[in-house]
């Protein structure tokens, strides 16, 4: 009969000679508490299978059938705390890693950091590690790309509506240093804001009615000799449709046509080799 960890009595395992004395049985019942304990911290030792988890990398080879039913008996995998982050980074030699922003970007760069080794000075190793330390898109674009200089390249970052400051570049610098070729050299690093200004311009439909009295004569000849003075009026509409600014704070008006004007501002800086 196959017996499952976590779920299985140890007196269950003892021999018939054993399980039937009662000092043996009332010790193996004993140790069950202290036993299912341990078999239920054995989940806490999956580092890398935790990170996996933790990050989104699909895992090269599942669990075995016992450590997953174990993990699911504990309540599923664990987050990894901060401070086992810092000593698998140390463990790893993950390089960049005080530059990454956030929790989450230490967990990438140490996900990451094996197939970073693997493809260090290449382009995509540049780009990746950016992006999982500062968590704003990168592109790199080398020298023939853009009619630049052998051996040259250049770094963009898109902070969206975000800025970066003296401390960021010096990481995003850092990093790129870090995982370039030795032979090529940066030949600027370029950072773009985005802020959108939203202006909203609505058209309206002005329609004016004009009223006018005026006095009427009937033509001639006149019947039956008699004048006849009357009066009558004259109606007509005139319709204009002009552009307009509504004030501000913009009134809710149905079917309005708005324009959105963005700001943009760069920021360049080019190391000297």
């Amino acid at each position: 009969m196959a017996r499952r960890l976590g779920s299985t009595p140890f007196r269950e395992l003892l021999p018939d000679s054993l399980s039937s004395d009662p000092s043996v049985r009332a010790a193996a019942a004993a140790l069950d508490e202290v036993l299912d304990a341990t078999t239920r911290a054995i989940p806490g030792v999956l580092l890398y299978a935790r990170l996996a988890h933790d990050t989104g990398f699909v895992e090269p080879v599942a669990m075995l059938p016992p450590l997953a039913r174990l993990s699911e008996l504990s309540g599923g995998l664990a987050r990894l705390p901060e401070a086992v982050l810092d000593h698998l980074a140390w463990q790893l030699h993950v390089e960049g890693y005080e530059t990454a922003v956030d929790v989450a970007a230490k967990r990438q760069l140490i996900a990451g950091s094996l197939l970073l080794h693997r493809r260090r000075g290449t382009p995509w190793a540049v780009r990746t590690a950016l992006e999982a330390a500062l968590h704003v898109p990168a592109t790199v674009q080398q020298w023939f790309e853009y009619g630049g200089e052998p051996y040259f390249f250049r770094v963009r970052l898109e902070l969206g509506g975000a800025e970066i400051d003296e401390a960021g570049v010096t990481d995003a610098m850092r990093l790129i240093f870090d995982y370039k070729n030795v032979r090529s050299w940066l030949d600027c690093l370029e950072t773009v804001t985005t802020r959108p200004l939203p202006v909203s311009i609505a058209v309206a439909g002005i329609m004016r009615t004009m009223n006018r009295v005026r006095l009427w004569f009937p033509p001639k000849p006149v019947p039956s000799g008699r004048v006849h003075v009357g009066l009558g009026s004259t109606r007509y509409s005139r319709s204009v449709i002009r552009p307009w600014t509504p004030p501000r704070p913009v009134p809710d008006l149905r079917g309005r046509i708005a324009f959105a004007i963005i700001s943009q501002s760069r920021s360049i800086v080019c190391p000297k080799p």
